[in-house]
C-alpha cells in the first residue's frame, strides 16, 4: 500500500528531502550534526523524520 508522503507519520532521508528540496546530502550532514533534533526519530540507526515536526522546522528556519 503506497501512502502518500503528506500523509505519513515519520519520512526517510530521501523522501524529506524530496518533500522540502534540501539535498539529501545536506540533510544528512545536519542530521549527523544535530542527532538530537525533535524532528529526529531514531529507530536504531536509522534517522526518520517526524514529519509536522520537520515541516515547522523548515518554516522557521532562514538557511541551513
Amino acid at each position: 500500500m503506497e501512502i502518500p508522503v503528506n500523509n505519513k507519520l515519520c519520512l526517510t532521508i530521501e523522501e524529506a528531502a524530496a518533500y522540502s528540496q534540501i539535498g539529501e546530502g545536506r540533510l544528512r550532514r545536519y542530521i549527523n550534526a544535530h542527532k538530537y533534533a525533535d524532528f529526529i526519530l531514531w529507530v536504531g540507526s536509522h534517522a526518520r523524520i517526524k514529519r509536522k515536526e520537520f515541516e515547522k522546522f523548515v518554516s522557521d528556519i532562514h538557511d541551513i
